[in-house]
């Protein structure tokens, strides 16, 4: 009787806060449905109970109950169906809740298992607690698992409301230290780096809609889906995943953008104007990340860029994107594990390089002629606006610079830079169907001496379009159905200036470096041999 009112409890609670919330919604005919069977198994129970001959409570004044009749077969075998009834009953709850709940969000999932073996030439390994340098001839890594792991999350709201969502662990095999590596982590690449097993937020968004509009707009709100962006799809055999060409920006951002809908008036296919504002780092003197120091005077560094994308004039399956993006107030405020600041805190303007302008352009093609043939290309300019005051950058440069035969003097004067950068690749789907048509593609990416983009989100352990000088990668990619594909991997990087990937400090020509031996020139180069397995569903 107990589990029975149970039952009808929670279905009426269940019910009512459907209801009231107005969440989801149970359809009549399976609601009516299971109110008869609960009404007709809870008469069956009162008929069971009253027939087998279970006491009522004993007086105050007797010391024990007396004991309930004993059961017949009938009895017991009729409360023996009336369990299975209830647990059937149990079961259509389930379903229910679950269809009702997936209605309105659907889940998927990931899992991607990779091996990486490096192995480095001439590797200048840098110890920030004594602003000293050590060079490697040669350096190998050969094991390197990883887990990466990932909860995709989607609904449709209503017809002008969508919300998005990735949550994602990743996680070096055995590594319960990662927490406690400083990589220069933060807030923009939380998800993408290797940390401990639990879920990060990589991305979360709403885009709105809004009717009525003489053009088509969209507004989306929350962490952008700023990661893994063209021509990333092509390496990762999946759709477009970000608003952004990964060559631009590649990191996990907070802010708001607009989309314009212009196809209608300015005649080209897919045509949007994307206006973007959103943070770089956030100023908080309550921070206890030790990769980023909090001062006084530090500024929020802010974003604001715009995009125009749409359709290559008569190429089929492509696309093309230009990109302005301007950093406000870049922070240099760099900090190692034990304290040790690598900016000047006594600078007037605080820890501020100043601001950065980024130029893109990125064009792709999928399919060429029909012929299974792919290819992209990507460039990016990006022009440097220090702020006047040379102290603020003087120990920055001398720290961040320091390389055997440089002397680690501080910089007097502050001088504007520009840098640039081009990826290229090119992706053939082979005609093999017994092999599931497997893809072979290869990818070259260039960085000159100030080249500087931020991509601290990549999806790599090291961060090949941040190169200054020459990266080579080729890779084939073996599918096995819908939700499972293998990888394997070559990558070549040939560095021809120190820094790369850091927006403070000389980028220094490593051929002109002198070595602890007394040699003039490095030959760093770096080789990585990957295999890899994505699962989807």
């Amino acid at each position: 009787m107990k589990k029975v009112l149970l039952t009808a409890g929670a279905l009426m609670l269940w019910t009512g806060t459907v209801c009231a919330a107005d969440m989801v919604r149970m359809p009549a005919e399976d609601y009516k449905a299971i109110m008869k069977s609960l009404d007709a198994l809870q008469q069956r129970v009162v008929e069971l109970e009253s027939n087998k001959g279970i006491a009522a409570p004993a007086p105050a004044a007797r010391p024990a109950a007396r004991p309930a009749a004993p059961m017949s077969g009938a009895d017991s075998e009729r409360l023996d169906q009336l369990s299975d009834d209830i647990n059937n009953i149990y079961d259509t709850l389930d379903q229910v809740e679950t269809k009702t709940l997936k209605d309105r969000v659907n889940f998927g999932a990931e899992y991607r298992l990779r091996y990486d073996s490096y192995a480095y030439k001439d590797l200048i390994i840098t110890d920030w607690s004594n602003s000293t340098q050590s060079v490697h001839t040669t350096e190998h890594d050969d094991d390197n698992f990883t887990n990466r792991f990932r909860i995709n999350m989607d609904a449709n709201i209503s017809k002008s409301l969508k919300f998005h969502a990735r949550l994602t662990a990743y996680h070096a095999w055995g590594d319960h230290d990662q927490h406690d590596v400083v990589n220069f982590n933060n807030d923009g690449n939380a998800a993408h780096v290797l940390g401990d097993d639990g879920l990060k937020v990589d991305r979360f968004y709403v885009d709105w809609i809004p009717q009525g509009f003489p053009i088509p707009v969209a507004i989306t709100v929350g962490r952008h889906p700023s990661t893994e962006g063209p021509p990333a799809e092509f390496k990762e055999d999946r759709q477009r995943q970000s608003t952004y060409p990964s060559l631009i920006f590649d990191g996990e951002a907070d802010g708001i953008v607009a989309t314009l809908g212009l196809e209608r008036y300015i005649k080209l296919q897919n045509a949007g104007l994307r206006l973007a504002y959103g943070k770089f780092y956030r100023s908080d003197m309550n921070s206890t990340d030790v990769s980023w120091l909090d001062n006084d005077n530090t500024k929020d560094a802010d974003i604001a860029a715009a995009f125009f994308e749409g359709k290559v004039p008569f190429v089929n399956n492509s696309l093309m994107v230009f990109s302005y993006a301007h950093v406000f107030d870049l922070p240099a405020a760099f900090v190692d594990g034990t304290g040790l600041v690598l900016s000047s805190p006594t600078a007037t303007d605080g820890l501020i390089l100043g601001d950065m302008d980024i130029y893109g352009a990125h064009f792709q093609a999928a399919d060429i002629a029909n012929i299974g043939l792919d290819f992209y290309v990507s460039g990016s300019i990006n022009e440097t606006n220090p702020n006047d005051d040379p102290a603020n950058l003087a120990t920055g440069y001398s720290m961040l610079t320091l390389t055997p035969g440089v002397p680690a003097a501080a910089v007097t004067e502050v001088e504007d830079h520009t840098g640039w950068g081009v990826v290229a690749g090119l992706r053939y789907t082979m005609p093999i169907k017994a092999l599931n048509n497997p893809k072979l593609g290869f990818e070259y990416n260039h960085g000159s001496q100030y080249h500087f983009t931020p991509t601290l989100g990549a999806n790599e352990l090291y961060n090949k379009f941040a190169t200054r000088g020459n990266a080579y990668e080729v890779y084939y990619i073996q599918p096995v159905g819908r939700e499972l594909f293998f990888r394997v991997g070559l990558t070549h990087i040939e560095y021809d200036y120190t820094g790369s990937g850091m927006p403070v400090g000389q980028p220094y020509k490593l051929d002109d470096l002198m070595k602890p031996d007394g040699t003039i020139g490095y030959d760093t180069t770096m080789d990585n041999i990957y295999m890899l397995m994505d699962v989807r569903f």
